[in-house]
């Protein structure tokens, strides 16, 4: 197997949706070229994508569009997870067969997996068993992959290539994954990167941001790699943190509010979000427009 490395930055992106409630696909392209194009290693599709409320066929158009738009130029990670075995082997198959070239996976999310990590392991085996591509294992509050765990499937599993960690406290979380693995696969972090400097810090190697700031995360990047640390956090509160400070606030409103930076970037038509979903206030909103005039440009 020729397993694509999954490293560097990755944006998750968001899916814009036109009036009606529809994929908004000329709207997806182009923020998938403006990502490609501020050079990062990748794009994924996952939970801050929608990717729960989108039925079958609007998963398999949302990914056919971003793989037909990426047209290899940076690997597509899909999110296959399910609270089944065999359902989660039948998206991670679906993934693959529509040009995906990893799929990110949380645990099952419920009852019966608590308390027996077994049940965990077993379901991390038999989809990378199913498949030919690389596989993603994604440490999230509500489901989570400790330290050790990803390090023993990384070892039992070829396909798997990649963690993200993403249990809070998440620099701790990295660290422990790091010595864990000893260079095995690679760790990343998520959580909107809040916490990217601390993570860095602690050994990651990237981050999968929102996609509305690409190109602030790889000059970030591009200059904590170089070894000036100081002017990459410098950057990173200037630029992020007080994005990640608003989130933090209202994180309900994480999608939404990365869709009106998109929409001002003129990248989407509309910063519609898939209901349920909750609407900043007015109090909310006006932080959002203030902050939005002085951080975005």
């Amino acid at each position: 197997m020729n397993y694509k490395k999954i490293t560097g930055v990755i944006p998750i992106l968001q899916t814009p949706f036109d009036k009606s409630g529809r994929i908004d696909t000329e709207s997806l392209s182009r923020v998938v070229d403006y990502n490609i194009e501020a050079g990062v290693d990748g794009l994924g599709i996952a939970l801050a994508s929608e990717v729960l409320l989108l039925n079958e066929s609007e998963r398999d158009l949302l990914l056919k569009t971003v793989v037909g738009q990426t047209n290899n130029r940076v690997p597509v990670v899909m999110n296959t997870d399910a609270n089944g075995n065999d359902l989660a082997i039948y998206y991670s198959k679906r993934a693959e067969e529509l040009g995906a070239d990893a799929v990110m996976l949380t645990p099952p999310n419920s009852g019966v997996v608590r308390g027996n990590p077994e049940i965990t392991r077993q379901y991390f085996r038999d989809i990378e068993s199913a498949i030919g591509v690389s596989v993603v294992l994604q440490d999230v509050e509500f489901a989570q992959v400790p330290p050790q765990m990803v390090a023993d499937m990384a070892q039992e599993c070829p396909g798997i290539v990649a963690c993200k960690m993403e249990t809070p406290p998440t620099a701790p979380r990295i660290a422990a994954t790091v010595d864990a693995l000893q260079g095995k696969i690679v760790v990343l972090g998520g959580g909107g990167a809040t916490y990217l400097m601390e993570e860095l810090a602690r050994g990651s190697s990237g981050t999968m941001p929102f996609s509305s700031t690409p190109a602030e995360f790889m000059e970030i990047m591009d200059v904590y790699v170089s070894g000036n640390i100081e002017k990459a956090t410098k950057i990173f509160n200037l630029r992020i943190a007080p994005l990640c400070h608003l989130v933090s606030q209202a994180p309900e409103l994480a999608i939404g509010f990365h869709k009106q930076i998109l929409k001002r970037r003129g990248l989407i038509e509309s910063a519609r979000v898939r209901e349920p979903a909750a609407s900043p206030d007015k109090h909310t909103q006006r932080d959002i427009d203030a902050l939005l005039e002085r951080v975005i440009v």
